[in-house]
């Protein structure tokens, strides 16, 4: 009586197996033709950087003092970065100084003895005329008119002699004043001030180090641009022209897509060592990019170059089409709860999607998974 009724019982669970799979059919995932824009992208991360950067070199050694701003502060034109001190250039001025006072003292003592002189020549001119024609006369003696010639001649040197001091010391007070000057200029160098309104980049690491002439300073980038700069597979670049849009993203912009262009394509490619250690031909593309607040030169992002876009078009996962042995490309059309073949013809795919040219009409309901074993007619219950 067991062996009958396990019987029964195996048999009914047998038929309704059999009933849940070829009456009722196979449970499957669906998705519709839907239409979009398809848009192929080549894509590679890059680097931000700043264009246009202004970089502020030591010319002398010096001492830093004070940095009033911060690295990422915006600034205008003219406000103080960093200060610093030469204590033997601040030597040197006064030193300078003091000499050009002293030569403007010569240069002013011989002017005064040049006037003096001229004023003693006069007069001594004015005697010697007047003794000569004595002398004609035969009032004086020859001896008296010699000393009168004398006298002259004595302060015709003498005067040349002072216009030659005064000339020299003039000279000296000129050259001291052209090096006081370029002296105040190097002191000016030592307050480094923001040559552009822009963002600060760099700044010295403490307080009190000492910079040696050609040490970097500061950098200052202007806010308006940014720039992505990115190297391309050298097999990827067939499509890519300048102009193209690029959509720009990063882990710190969040869901944000922010929208650029291709600025520039290097024209010779070169090589570069991959993770995998594989030597790959790369192209350095440059990508024009709006300033944002949130993206930092050095900042990795992700660049998405858009070399084709079919606006409107019919779409399809990628996984909903396959590719028979003789090329064709098919589908798993839905109608009326049962399984049918269709081909049709695809156009432009990206690593989600393909468009679908013919075959197909906006709407239709296909099995999500090609590669399922659904023979033509099977019967299908879609999961919803």
């Amino acid at each position: 009586m067991r062996k009958i009724l396990f019987g029964v019982l195996g048999f009914g669970v047998i038929a309704a197996t059999l009933w849940f799979v070829f009456l009722r059919g196979q449970v499957v995932e669906t998705v519709r033709v839907t239409r979009g824009d398809l848009v192929r992208t080549v894509e590679e991360d890059g680097v931000v950087e700043v264009p246009g950067d202004r970089r502020i070199y030591a010319t002398q050694l010096a001492r830093v003092v004070d940095v009033p701003v911060d690295e990422g502060d915006s600034v205008c034109p003219g406000t103080i970065l960093v200060r610093m001190k030469n204590p033997d250039l601040d030597v040197r001025i006064q030193e300078t100084r003091t000499l050009l006072e002293q030569a403007i003292r010569d240069r002013r003592g011989a002017a005064a003895l040049v006037e003096s002189t001229r004023l003693l020549l006069s007069d001594a001119a004015r005697i010697a005329g007047r003794k000569k024609r004595l002398y004609e006369a035969g009032a004086i003696s020859l001896s008296e008119l010699e000393d009168a010639a004398l006298a002259l001649e004595r302060l015709e040197k003498d005067l040349k002699r002072h216009k030659s001091e005064k000339d020299s010391a003039a000279a000296l007070e000129s050259g001291l004043k052209r090096t006081v000057l370029d002296l105040q200029a190097k002191q000016a160098e030592l307050v480094v001030k923001s040559p552009i309104k822009g963002i600060v980049l760099e700044l010295p690491r403490e307080k009190d180090g000492v910079v040696q002439p050609g040490d970097l300073v500061v950098t200052v980038a202007p806010e308006a641009r940014l720039e992505v700069v990115s190297d391309l597979l050298g097999d990827a670049m067939g499509n890519v022209t300048v102009g193209q849009r690029v959509r720009v993203t990063a882990p710190v912009l969040g869901n944000q897509v922010l929208e650029a262009k291709v600025a520039k394509i290097y024209p010779q490619a070169f090589e570069k060592l991959s993770a995998l250690g594989v030597v790959q031909r790369r192209v350095k593309v440059r990508i024009d990019l709006p300033y944002n607040p949130r993206l930092k030169p050095g900042f990795e992002v992700r660049a998405a170059i858009e070399t084709e876009r079919h606006p409107g078009v019919l779409l399809l996962p990628v996984e909903s089409v396959r590719t028979t042995e003789s090329g064709e490309r098919v589908v798993l059309k839905v109608e009326r709860g049962r399984i049918k073949s269709v081909g049709i013809r695809t156009g432009l795919s990206d690593r989600r999607s393909v468009e679908v040219l013919e075959g197909l009409d906006e709407g239709d309901e296909v099995v999500r998974d090609a590669g399922l074993a659904l023979e033509e007619g099977a019967r299908v219950r879609v999961q919803r």
